[in-house]
């Protein structure tokens, strides 16, 4: 049983609906699935409508798994419950959700709309009325965008990239296609899950950037820890390591490069997240090319939870030295802080 979102999406394929659905399940021939390999060569908007497909489908599974299907109820109720859902679209059912759209066109535009739908499922009650409404966010070319949640997350979305997000209830995750840069508050009781059409991540960490294309999914890891999942296959990725899942196989973890180097759009772009003292002046060293001489190692531990797009070291000094309460000089290369409880400097 398929949400009325992923109907909608199969609608507006030309390809045969039953044969991409028997596709992403795995229960084609090999002769069905060069024409659906054919198919996607003929266009970028092809590929995309696949890309919609199967994350739609991942959605549902996981809405399915998390139903309590309790005890069978009433005929009548049964009957008033099939003829709600054939609500069309625009109706008082569906009048709470109202997602913000930045960029899209075409096939696109209507392949976000049915996801929303699904977010929109996934958060109905059984009286029916939303209690936590999906965040949608979509960029042009050259465009990036600030996204942020109210479990106190932070998501840089990279351009010609659409995100769906779920942060404000029980259930914190995400849809992406695209890249984007994510600094997810850390929640034991409530992981964050990030579900692509190559696969899907499971935060176990704080900041991280994702590039989800149709067959591939990579992560490069700035800090704390994500595991990558598909095919029956988990990979765990480290604090300044790299790796992708091809096609649900998970390629070797290797040692990351700047994150500047990974997506040019985060270049000038600091952020940190519960982030110590003693890690971020690392990255603030290397992003301007100076040394942060720390004199008091209780300053180490310090954590900030900011971000700075553009901004000069003087600007991100003075923001960083007040909110970690140091007293903080520059000359000579070097940038030296020291607690402001010892009452000198300057």
């Amino acid at each position: 049983r398929l949400p009325i979102a992923i109907a909608v999406l199969l609608a507006e394929v030309p390809c045969s609906p039953s044969l991409l659905l028997r596709h992403l399940r795995g229960q084609t021939t090999e002769t069905e699935d060069a024409s659906v390999d054919a198919w996607l060569k003929r266009s970028a908007e092809n590929r995309r409508a696949l890309a919609e497909l199967r994350r739609m489908l991942e959605a549902a599974r996981t809405a399915d798994s998390r139903l309590d299907p309790g005890d069978p109820p009433p005929a009548p109720e049964v009957i008033w419950r099939a003829e709600a859902r054939v609500a069309p679209v625009g109706s008082r059912r569906l009048k709470p959700l109202r997602p913000r759209l930045r960029f899209l066109g075409g096939m696109a535009a209507a392949a976000v709309a049915a996801l929303t739908a699904v977010g929109l499922w996934n958060a109905l009650g059984s009286s029916g009325e939303a209690t936590q409404a999906p965040l949608v966010v979509a960029t042009a070319p050259g465009e990036t965008e600030i996204v942020r949640l109210d479990d106190g997350s932070v998501i840089r979305l990279g351009p010609e990239s659409h995100l769906t997000a779920l942060a404000g209830g029980a259930v914190r995750e995400a849809t992406l296609q695209g890249e984007a840069f994510f600094a997810i508050e850390t929640d034991a009781r409530r992981p964050f899950r990030i579900v692509t059409a190559a696969g899907t991540a499971r935060v176990l960490g704080t900041r991280f950037h994702l590039a989800a294309s149709t067959d591939e999914l990579a992560v490069t890891v700035v800090e704390g820890r994500v595991a990558l999942a598909g095919s029956g296959q988990e990979v765990q990725v480290e604090a300044g390591q790299t790796t992708s899942l091809v096609r649900g196989r998970p390629a070797p973890v290797e040692a990351a490069a700047a994150i500047e180097a990974v997506a040019e759009w985060m270049d000038g772009f600091l952020i940190f997240h519960d982030t110590p003292l003693g890690v971020a002046r690392e990255e603030i060293g290397k992003q301007y090319g100076i040394e942060v001489a720390v004199d008091d190692q209780a300053l180490l531990d310090r954590t900030l939870t900011m971000w700075f797009d553009s901004k000069s070291l003087e600007e991100v000094m003075t923001v960083v030295c007040s909110v970690v309460d140091a007293q903080c000089s520059m000359g000579g290369g070097v940038v030296r802080m020291k607690d402001a409880g010892d009452g000198d400097g300057s």
